[in-house]
């Protein structure tokens, strides 16, 4: 059991070594592909809401 908290927490640290190196590049990314799916997200929901407001069914 030791042995896998240990491995565990090697690859744990190896990995945020690798996120330290990339700066703020994970976050960059991050936040832009959040920003995009709410963009994306806002369309379609205009889109619904017209489709409903045509139909009589909003809200």
């Amino acid at each position: 059991m030791q042995d896998i908290a240990f491995a565990a927490g090697h690859f744990l640290e190896w990995s945020f070594k690798i996120l330290t190196k990339l700066g703020w590049m994970p976050v960059t990314a991050t936040s832009l592909v959040l920003f995009v799916g709410f963009v994306y997200w806002l369309m379609l929901q205009g889109r619904y809401n017209k489709k409903a407001k045509a139909a009589g069914t909003l809200a």
